[in-house]
């Protein structure tokens, strides 16, 4: 029944050939992008019926962006695979039950019985600015909730389940938790702290540093390293981690942030912590991208760095060699000599 609001209308369509015709129109008339929400029932007919196989191509040849949502299972994982090869993006995301579409300017959602031999009977269709627009919203909200459909093949052809998730923690005793965790989880930790960020890491978390110490002597642990900015008022602290085996590097320069990144997930704070001060808030995180991008800041940092005994030797020698600065490239070196 059509409700009609000047160029705007929602109706409910009935038909299989009509629900197959609404869909061809709709990816025809997109320009920009279009969003599809599916059950695992439906990746075969988007796949195995060849005029809408066609119009996805069709659209993503004209520049339309195309995502894809459903939930992949060993029984779809074929069609999956071919969805892949055509449109932008596929995530996965247990459950999903509604089926439903949305283009910059129309709203379809077809319905069904989840029976993977059986089409659509009916369909809605809406180009009424509001409803778009909320359903833009749903779908963005499932989008943000789901993985990689890469990541859910590899859990199934693999027969690994790992749950990727980001989130935040906001209580003080929490963040001692989880970090504590993260630590005795760990096969290798690499941390980066702010200066005030190593009285906080001694206070908390120095004995089970110390205990896991005696898993790597046995091999079993591939150990620890720091990096911080270290000054007068942390050295003591510094010297307890050295005399524990804990292999410590000084960079001047930090970035805003401290963090630690294991072999299975990260942490990190802007928090300054000075003074010990307690964290109120942490990041945490075991998706790859995360540990991947922190790892490599870490190792950039570490190379730059230089031993936690040789800049205390400085602090005590009353010299700062950690200010020169070596410029490899004559260019550079004959610019800065000229600024001077």
């Amino acid at each position: 029944m059509p409700l009609n609001n000047l160029a705007e209308r929602t109706e409910v369509l009935y038909g299989t050939d009509k629900v197959i015709s609404v869909e061809l129109q709709f990816f025809s008339k997109s320009k920009r992008q279009i969003d599809t929400c599916m059950d695992s029932t439906r990746p075969s007919f988007a796949i195995g019926i060849e005029s809408i196989k066609r119009s996805f191509v069709d659209a993503k040849s004209r520049g339309v962006k195309l995502r894809y949502l459903t939930e992949i299972t060993d029984a779809n994982i074929f069609y999956c695979k071919e969805l892949m090869a055509i449109v932008d993006e596929v995530r996965h995301l247990d459950g999903i039950k509604g089926n439903f579409m949305i283009s910059e300017i129309e709203y379809l959602a077809p319905a069904t019985s989840h029976q993977e031999t059986k089409l659509a009977a009916l369909i809605i269709y809406s180009s009424v600015r509001e409803i778009v627009e909320h359903q833009q919203y749903v779908f963005e909200t499932l989008w943000n909730k789901s993985m990689s459909a890469e990541r859910r093949i590899r859990e199934l052809e693999e027969g690994v389940t790992v749950h990727y998730q980001t989130r935040m923690i906001e209580s003080p005793d929490e963040v001692v938790k989880e970090i504590s965790r993260q630590i005795a989880n760990s096969n290798e930790l690499c941390t980066c702290l702010t200066s005030g960020g190593m009285q906080y890491s001694y206070n908390h978390f120095f004995e089970i540093r110390k205990k896991l110490l005696e898993k790597q002597k046995k091999g079993e642990h591939k150990g620890f390293r720091y990096i911080s900015n270290i000054t007068q008022d942390n050295e003591k602290f510094v010297k307890a981690f050295l005399d524990a085996a804990i292999r410590i590097r000084h960079v001047k320069n930090l970035p805003p942030m401290s963090f630690g990144v294991s072999d299975k997930e990260i942490t990190a704070t802007i928090e300054k912590m000075e003074g010990g001060r307690m964290v109120q808030s942490l990041l945490l995180s075991n998706e790859p991208a995360y540990i991947d991008h922190f790892r490599s800041i870490f190792e950039e940092l570490w190379a730059k760095g230089i031993d936690a005994e040789d800049r205390i030797k400085e602090i005590h020698d009353g010299t700062d060699l950690t200010d020169i600065e070596i410029i490899r490239n004559p260019r550079k070196a004959i610019e800065r000599a000229w600024v001077i």
